[in-house]
């Protein structure tokens, strides 16, 4: 079940969020990093975006169990449109990866911009994360040619930015 998400699930979206982090980066940004994060930090991170509007959060939950979460809104980028959309977060517990709740969640965000105004969709991915690439590219993806450096945890990361036309699938 797809789902808009609520202040009270930040709790479960930190649990995610930290345990996707763990198993998705591991080997791309230091393991000290990735054991130090904190879910009560991210709570409170999550806690807070529910006070910005233009943000939205859907989830997947199944008998009590948040599965994965997605985030969204408008570009956050410069040189965006009026009507580009991104998706700044999309993540699931490891179990349930490849098992459609990722594409579900894509699409309801997707849907979601459609109905906002968005013709256009952004994401930003590292370059070194091959399955969310993958991922993005089967939901009709393509880089576009931005990226930016950042550090996480101490390592230089490079983040490259994938758009798509907003459509809904068959």
């Amino acid at each position: 079940m797809i789902r808009c998400a609520r202040v009270e699930d930040s709790r479960a979206i930190a649990e995610v969020h930290v345990a996707s982090w763990q198993s998705t980066y591991a080997g791309q940004i230091p393991d000290e990093y990735l054991a130090g994060l904190c879910i009560p930090a991210r709570e409170t991170a999550w806690r807070a975006s529910f006070s910005n509007e233009t943000h939205r959060i859907f989830l997947s939950e199944e008998g009590g169990v948040v599965k994965g979460f997605v985030s969204f809104g408008p570009s956050r980028d410069n040189d965006a449109s009026a009507n580009t959309g991104e998706v700044y977060a999309i993540y699931l517990l490891a179990e349930y990866q490849g098992r459609g709740v990722g594409r579900a969640l894509w699409q309801g965000a997707i849907e979601a911009l459609k109905k906002h105004g968005s013709t256009d969709v952004t994401v930003w991915v590292l370059d070194t994360n091959s399955a969310a690439r993958k991922f993005y590219e089967a939901r009709g993806c393509s880089l576009d040619g931005a990226s930016k450096n950042s550090v996480i945890g101490g390592n230089a990361v490079v983040e490259l930015r994938y758009r798509a036309a907003v459509k809904t699938e068959a």
